[in-house]
Order: C-alpha cells, then structure tokens, then sequence
C-alpha cells in the first residue's frame, strides 16, 4: 500500500508540474510564444526598425555658373508731342548667374550688380530648399552665395524666372555633375520641383540664339507663342496692312525663326536630363 501511495503521490505532483508549465505558455504575451520562450532571461521581442539615411554635409569651395536669357525693361521718354510720355520696351539679354557653397551658418547670400528685387530673394530660398532635398545634403554649416552681373544700364534685376535655373546650379554643385555650356535655361520652380511659366519667352530665345546658345529649355506650360502675322488688303487701289496676332506651337516657331533647339521640362528631374553635360565616350583602337 505505501508504495501505491508513493507513486500516486509521484504522478500527482508530474501532473501540476505540466500543468503549470502549460498555463504560462498560454500566459506569455506577444503572437509567437515559442519565439518568445527561446529568448534569453530578461530580453523582450522588439520589432525591427530600418533607420533612415542620413544626410550628408556639403563641400567647401564648390561653385557653378551659367548664362541665362532675361527681359530688360527700358523706359523711353517721348516727348513727341506737347506732353511727355514714357513708353517702356522689352528686349532679351543675357546673364551670367553663379553659385558658390562655402563654411558658414545655413545662410542665403545674393551677390547682384546691379541691385536685387524681394521676388528674386524669394526664388533663391526656395531653389536651396528644394536642392537640399533633392540631394539630400545638410546645409546647416554652409552659406550658399548666388551672384548674378547684368548690364550695367539695367538698375535692377528682379522676378522668379530664374528659379529653375539656381536650382539647376546648387544641384550642380551639391551632387557633383557638370553642366552644359551650350544650353540654357528659362522658368520658375515650385514648391512640389515643378518648372512653372515664364514671360517673353521669344525675347528670350533670340538673346540665348544671338549668344551662341544650342539649346534652350522651356517650362512645358510655354509650349505656346503669339506671332503675329501681316495681312494686306486693297480698296480702291489703296493697300492697308495689318499685324494679326496668331497662337504658335513655340518649339517650332523658335527653331525655325532663331535656329535653336527647344525642350520642355515639367518637373526639376526632367531639366537635370537636359544641362547635364553628356558623358565623353571613350575611344579604343583596334589592333
């Protein structure tokens, strides 16, 4: 009898034993009990995170430059009759507009002979935000400084048309590639790295032709000029003409009047394909 009671007693105690070890299975938090249970004492199961990529700091003493079309406006005093009007004119002409990253404080300097208007501030901030995230470079210990020389009877140099164009330059630099000498380029840039529309786009185009220019690039919202064609009626012997303002296709009028060649651009990327300077094939010799 005593060992019947022993090992009752035996089998009484192996069954708590099991049933412990069952209830803090069950018990044990998270979806994969069997991971959690290989975990060494004191650890517990933790999701995996990715960090993300970390921006990497600018260089020192880099710079880019281009030659860019802009209207200058020109106010004529005509003193024709007994009182004296101002008649303002528009022409094309080009500017040289150059960046340069250097040690600093995160600041946005423009450099401009002749002087500078608030919108063109405005475009530089917004070209530097805009490069600083698409190459993903920190320019918190940088100061980037654009300079801009126009003629010298021009008294001042305002307006966002070249906005896609500083972008253009700081990405030059901040990402390593080299640009295009024989292009040139005309718009503004957006918030969201979209090229938006400019005016006096055949003014423009016949400053970047007369320069030497290959290439001009447009905002793909300018895909359309005014031309104006001469109509020519008789009456009676006597002929009067007349200007008639006609819409264009802008790519073709321009190639065909100027004899540069024009792209569109609608976003930043489609412009970096564009002014990047093509890459020089290497030359092999057969033997």
């Amino acid at each position: 009898m005593r060992i019947q009671e022993k090992t009752l007693a035996i089998l009484l105690i192996l069954s708590l034993v099991m049933n412990v070890f069952l209830l803090a299975v069950v018990l044990v938090p998270g979806d994969d009990p069997a991971r959690a249970l290989s975990l060494p004492p004191g650890e517990d199961a933790r999701p995996v995170t990715t960090p993300a990529p970390r921006m990497r700091e600018a260089g020192a003493g880099d710079a880019a430059s281009m030659q860019v079309p802009v209207i200058l406006q020109k106010v004529e005093v005509d003193r024709g009759g007994p009182f004296a009007a101002n008649r303002v004119t528009e022409e094309g002409a080009m500017v040289n507009v150059s960046v340069e990253v250097v040690p600093g404080r995160g600041r946005v300097l423009v450099q401009t002979t002749p002087l500078m208007g608030i919108v063109f501030q405005d475009a530089a901030n917004l070209a530097v935000t805009l490069a600083a995230n698409h190459s993903r470079v920190d320019l918190a210990r940088s100061d980037i400084i654009f300079s801009i020389q126009g003629p010298e009877e021009v008294s001042e140099i305002d307006g966002p048309s070249a906005g896609a164009l500083m972008t253009t330059l700081l990405l030059s630099v901040l990402e390593g590639f080299p640009l295009n000498e024989s292009v040139t380029v005309t718009g503004t840039i957006n918030e969201d790295g979209s090229i938006g529309p400019v005016g006096g786009i055949l003014e423009k185009a016949e400053a970047a032709a007369a320069s030497g220019k290959t290439l001009l690039i447009l905002p793909a919202e300018n895909n359309k000029v005014i031309s104006y064609q001469e109509e020519a009626r008789s009456f009676g012997g006597l002929k009067i003409a007349r200007q008639r303002p006609v819409v264009v296709d802008a790519k073709n009028y321009i190639e065909e009047i100027f004899g540069i060649r024009v792209e569109y651009a609608n976003t930043l990327d489609d412009l970096l394909a564009d002014v990047r300077a093509p890459v020089a094939t290497p030359v092999t010799t057969a033997l």
